[in-house]
């Protein structure tokens, strides 16, 4: 990942336990979307600041699904997703978004983003726009929650992560850039305690050519 110097140690934070945006469970908001969506995410699938790899194993569970990989900078949350029973044909990896191997380009049918975004300097955010887009393939999916109001009177903007995302913001990033198109944007009936009509549900195409 491009340095940033709001950008936590976290693997040092992984290491210590202090994993806060860990809630021990998938997203709410993707277990509603993959249940109205039944046979829909499938094939090779790429899950950026996967962590423990809660929703990594939802995905690798669903039955059209070929291989999930996911992929984190800490190698002690890497450690703890292995230690923890497989759902299916998952892959969790030490790697960084911004610097994917060759393997990892132009390779995945569907990414799915759910803490990422929200975790890096807003400063990287068209470099993750362009990371992911390099990630699909040509015709691919990104699906993901984005939290878009995070702050309350303890977290304020330019604290550290959590950084919210205005959908202005995110429809000029990544519409904008002519790299994705937004087929769907709603906001998820279901979410973590808290976090109720504070995220966004959005899935975009690649745009090619």
């Amino acid at each position: 990942m491009p340095h940033s110097e709001t950008t936590p140690d976290w693997d040092q934070l992984y290491r210590e336990r202090h994993t806060p945006w860990d809630k021990g469970q998938p997203a709410p908001p993707l277990l509603e979307w993959v249940a109205a969506n039944p046979g829909r995410l499938g094939g090779k699938i790429l899950v950026p600041g996967s962590g423990l790899g809660h929703d990594v194993r939802t995905i690798a569970s669903l039955a059209n699904v070929e291989t999930v990989v996911g992929l984190d900078l800490s190698p002690s949350a890497v450690a703890l997703a292995n230690d923890l029973p497989r759902a299916g044909g998952e892959t969790h990896l030490v790697g960084d978004l911004f610097a994917l191997a060759p393997e990892h380009r132009g390779t995945y049918d569907w990414v799915w983003e759910h803490t990422c975004f929200c975790a890096i300097d807003p400063a990287l955010r068209d470099a993750y726009v362009e990371a992911v887009h390099g990630a699909l393939r040509p015709g691919g999916s990104l699906l993901g929650v984005f939290y878009l109001n995070p702050y309350d009177d303890e977290h304020q903007p330019g604290q550290g992560p959590p950084h919210g995302c205005g959908l202005e913001e995110l429809e000029e990033r990544f519409a904008g850039s002519g790299r994705f198109t937004i087929e769907e944007s709603v906001v998820p009936g279901r979410a973590y305690p808290g976090r109720e009509g504070l995220e966004r549900l959005v899935r975009m195409k690649r745009a090619d050519g």
